[in-house]
């Protein structure tokens, strides 16, 4: 399988190549001109450019299959929404079906629980980043509004640089700061449901459990 990987110089995106490869897929990674690429996309082919440039993002899909996502963060929260718009436009115009992303579980959805935790996370966000959080609902906007495009959005708390453990659980939790999840579960599960059509239309969390 060829995966189109946006997102992939950061700490998860990074991962997520590396286990993809290590796996057998072939990996296309779009990373900006400013950063540097990371010693675990050695091996995958790298394309220059941003994602609110449409024809990098088309040059980056062209020929995968699937697409994995991982934009945004403070650095640059308009790629969260105007970014996933051009790698679902390009995905129309080029045939591709499926897409999985990757975000923070402070991404509201129908059914999620609300506790105190999660609004003291929204208020840090908040301060730490004043346009994060109005990006973050765009782009919850943009996907539930799209049912041509066989996406899954993966939330997930705060992630630890720490390996796969087996003990990730999916499902709708009532998550805070306190919460994790590590790299390797990450990029583990990003590939299952890059290489599955799991969860369809909807929007799990992810969250390393203390079993």
């Amino acid at each position: 399988m060829k995966i189109a990987v946006f997102g992939g110089a950061g700490l998860a995106g990074s991962a997520f190549v590396e286990h993809a490869l290590r796996q057998g897929h072939g990996v296309r990674a779009l990373v900006r001109e400013s950063t540097s690429v990371p010693p675990g996309l050695a091996t995958a082919e790298v394309v220059r450019g941003d994602a609110l440039d449409a024809s990098a993002v088309a040059e980056t899909i062209s020929g995968c299959d699937v697409v994995v996502s991982s934009l945004g963060g403070f650095r640059g929260p308009e790629s969260l929404d105007a970014g996933t718009a051009n790698i679902i436009d390009a995905m129309r115009r080029q045939g591709l079906r499926r897409l999985v992303v990757l975000q923070g579980f402070h991404v509201s959805f129908e059914g999620d629980p609300e506790n105190f935790a999660k609004r003291i996370v929204k208020l840090y966000l908040r301060l730490r980043c004043r346009p994060l959080l109005p990006h973050s609902a765009a782009l919850g906007r943009l996907l539930r509004e799209t049912d041509d495009i066989e996406w899954t959005l993966v939330r997930v708390p705060p992630i630890v640089d720490a390996p796969f453990t087996g003990r990730a659980e999916l499902g709708r939790f009532a998550l805070g700061p306190l919460s994790k999840v590590t790299v390797g579960d990450t990029a583990a599960t990003l590939l299952d449901f890059a290489t599955s059509t799991a969860s369809v239309h909807d929007a799990p969390m992810l969250v390393t459990g203390r079993r």
